[in-house]
């Protein structure tokens, strides 16, 4: 009798520790672990070396001491259905053609404007149009950050993984000699395909003016202009009496600021990673190819280790806005705005689809998106600071195995943006994205609550939530832009300088593996 006592009630601590590991993983930090895949050679006199498969690295668990051993996130790792729809959503909205329908949407709506006169209910549909577009890019954008993170990251792994291999086969002493006679010869680099890695390479004009847009959008100017215009609203505020239709004109003129700002940040954001999917292919095809010639002149057959990145120590504030930005980024997000759009249109008949019921959601997304706009920032923030330090690690490696070699590392210089306007950007953008302000704006979102719960949810206590949150906002897209295009410009001359290194290590490991060759055919 006791003993079934005793497998029930372990039963029920298994559910409920389940449930409770369940709840708990949103937010949760992941160590990533990734090998390189192992190029595999076999070595025949009569056709001299073959490159015969590729080994995946087998799956080696972490020791069950090991407190980190369930926190391990595999690049073989299974994606359910569900996150890959998910992340097909988010490609598609950073499209091209999602962003031409965005323009079409408002020059349409900016039409309707003129021919109906722009009636207050015209002013109140943009308002809520692009409060809820808004809230549903913040969460694709932070999708698309975590997916990218995450990418990264392997890819960076895996390039450590190798050059641990390379690290070990260039050690032999024989290969070192015959590298330095090379050196003598004034062999060709083989060519770059990829190019300037501070200066985008952009096809056609479409995608040239949203680059420069986009820079344009992320400047100092942009921002002056910005917090001019509304500080000009302010000052004309008299003329209307402060009334709801002064509220609704910097409403409208957010919403619309917010939706173009919000589709183009995914819009360039696609850009910008397309170019620098392409140039780590060209990376990794590189690395690939030194690999297995250095296998076909060794005749190693040793896989290469695996490598683990920790992530970044946090503490339980960063926990939280993980835990939060976690739910935005994935399904449960989705269903709970699903939930709150139905009820909204659930009791549209019972306030006679009025003004105020238009407001609703508005003010909902309005206030949530305010949050979300500060949580995107500091992810973004905390997500660059690890990507640098891992690339950092990359190239010290790199360099450890030009200096053994005594070879001329190969790099394209950055110079850096020291002007005011750059470090006024930036100290904005550090700002922006500290706890602190993230903890602000959650306490003013509560405040501005608390003012419209005293006004009953009217009308003027409904524009006094949406005003203030979307202005600032507006001037935080304005912010991550400026720090995606200087984070962006960045990695892009990170990447080509470590594909600079891949192919000078071929301009020397190709003559030993034709050499080698040529001795298994004699």
């Amino acid at each position: 009798m006791n003993s079934e006592k005793a497998t029930t009630h372990r039963k029920q601590k298994g559910l409920l520790g389940k449930v409770w590991k369940r709840l708990c993983a949103p937010g949760k930090h992941y160590a990533v672990r990734a090998a390189a895949v192992t190029q595999s050679v076999t070595i025949d006199k009569s056709e001299a070396v073959t490159v015969i498969g590729e080994i995946l690295p087998a799956k080696t668990p972490l020791p069950e001491s090991d407190s980190r051993s369930d926190i391990v996130f595999e690049d073989q790792k299974q994606i359910s259905m569900g996150s890959r729809f998910f992340d097909y959503i988010t490609s598609f909205a950073g499209s091209r053609f999602t962003f031409i329908v965005t323009l079409s949407v408002f020059f349409g709506w900016g039409i309707a404007g003129i021919v109906l006169g722009a009636p207050q209910n015209w002013q109140i549909a943009m308002s809520d149009g692009g409060s809820i577009q808004c809230y549903i890019s913040d969460s694709l954008l932070m999708r698309q950050q975590q997916n990218q993170c995450t990418q990264l990251l392997t890819i960076i792994a895996q390039l450590r993984s190798r050059n641990k291999t390379f690290k070990r086969l260039l050690s032999n002493p024989e290969i070192v000699r015959k590298i330095q006679e090379l050196k003598s010869q004034n062999l060709q680099m083989p060519q770059d395909h990829i190019g300037n890695g501070a200066k985008l390479p952009l096809e056609g004009w479409f995608d040239k003016l949203c680059s420069w847009v986009s820079w344009l959008i992320g400047s100092i100017y942009s921002q002056v202009f910005y917090w001019v215009a509304i500080f000009v609203w302010i000052g004309c505020g008299y003329i209307d009496d402060w009334s709801n239709l002064w509220q609704l004109y910097i409403n409208t003129a957010s919403a619309v600021q917010l939706s173009f700002t919000s589709m183009f940040l995914q819009h360039t954001r696609r850009i910008h990673m397309e170019y620098f999917e392409k140039c780590l292919k060209s990376v990794v095809e590189a690395d690939c190819e030194v690999e297995s010639l250095l296998r076909q002149v060794t005749t190693d057959s040793e896989l290469n280790p695996m490598i683990e990145i920790q992530p970044l120590r946090t503490g339980f504030g960063v926990r939280a806005i993980d835990y939060y930005a976690d739910l935005v980024g994935s399904g449960v997000g989705a269903f709970i705005s699903t939930c709150v759009f139905i009820i909204w249109l659930a009791i549209g008949n019972v306030m006679d689809w009025n003004s105020n019921w238009w407001l609703i959601i508005g003010t909902y997304t309005g206030l949530i998106g305010y949050i979300d706009g500060f949580m995107l920032r500091n992810v973004y923030f905390r997500q660059d600071t690890i990507i640098n330090q891992q690339f950092q690690e990359l190239i010290d490696e790199d360099y450890e195995i030009f200096q053994k070699l005594s070879v001329e590392v190969p790099e394209e210089r950055l110079v850096d943006d020291k002007s005011l306007i750059y470090k006024m950007s930036h100290f904005m953008g550090v700002v922006c994205s500290h706890p602190w302000s993230v903890l602000s704006s959650v306490l003013i979102t509560i405040g501005l609550i608390c003012v419209a719960s005293g006004m009953l949810w009217n009308e003027t206590g409904q524009l006094i939530c949406n005003t203030p949150t979307m202005i600032i906002e507006g001037f935080l897209f304005n912010v991550l832009i400026q720090a995606h295009n200087v984070a962006d410009t960045k990695r892009r001359v990170v990447i080509h300088n470590v594909l600079l290194r891949r192919l000078k290590l071929l301009q020397y490991v190709r003559p030993l593996s034709d050499d080698c060759e040529k001795k298994l055919v004699e």
